[in-house]
């Protein structure tokens, strides 16, 4: 009788036990929160920034609607956060487009995000397009210059070089850098100008065929910042995860570099 009870006891406790652990994974796989918010980064970023995204919902538990990105060009998102659309995290290819937003007192805890660097792509085997000979092809892709910062930085290059004369009536312009990058991958165009982010990401597609030098353009850094009205305690915690070091390690397997400043 003893041995039947010590033995009910043991079972009993051990029952306790698995109800608690059992509460414990519950409480433990619970969303952190039900917020949501949406963040406007710049098309050069959606490889890195996907990742990023990615770890960040797994570990937080989240639904992965709870963060919606918007990728386009940095001028276009600037508009669009400027005509009241929910972004909650600005993520800029260029400092222009966020000083713009920061002048009219849209923004808050901006800072030097990463870098990046210019370059020029072919079609997957084809023959190398530089500057020295840009002027013998026929279709020169690049972003709309006044709406995406890599089609900024391509036509100062050129103009710095003076080539931009020549090569502008064979340039095709595109509505952002991946849409330039998915030119030269599909033949569409014989050179293209993009970040080496986005060539990196289509490196079975497209070949480097040079990097532009960067005395022909402005440094090429991304800043990011917190738009006022959105922001949340899931925009803060979310800010807080991109600009962390654990984020860098990921943004540089992508290809991003440190920016000059910190």
């Amino acid at each position: 009788m003893k041995r039947n009870w010590l033995v009910g006891l043991m079972m009993a406790g051990m029952l306790a036990l698995a109800g608690c652990g059992g509460q414990g994974d519950t409480s433990s796989t619970a969303p952190s929160t039900t917020e949501t918010i949406t963040v406007s980064a710049a098309a050069s970023m959606q490889g890195a920034l996907e990742e990023l995204k990615a770890d960040y919902v797994k570990k937080h538990n989240l639904k992965p609607e709870q963060i919606n990105v918007v990728y386009a060009g940095s001028g276009t998102l600037r508009q669009q956060i400027e005509e009241g659309a929910p972004s909650s995290i600005f993520i800029s290819a260029n400092k222009k487009n966020m000083d713009q937003l920061n002048e009219k007192g849209l923004m808050d805890n901006i800072r030097p995000f990463v870098a990046n660097t210019l370059v020029m792509i072919v079609p997957k085997g084809k023959d190398a397009v530089t500057l020295d000979n840009i002027t013998n092809v026929k279709r020169v892709a690049i972003g709309t210059v006044e709406t995406v910062p890599a089609g900024k930085y391509a036509k100062e290059s050129l103009t710095k070089a003076n080539l931009w004369d020549a090569v502008e009536p064979n340039i095709v312009f595109a509505k952002d850098v991946k849409a330039v990058g998915a030119y030269i991958a599909e033949g569409a165009a014989d050179v293209g100008f993009v970040y080496k982010t986005d060539a990196l990401a289509l490196k079975d597609k497209v070949d480097i065929s040079a990097t532009v030098d960067a005395k022909l353009h402005a440094p090429i850094e991304y800043p990011i910042g917190i738009v006022k009205k959105n922001q949340n305690k899931l925009t803060e915690d979310f800010y807080a995860y991109l600009t962390s070091k654990e984020a860098s390690e990921v943004l540089a397997k992508w290809g991003f570099a440190e920016p000059a400043q910190q």
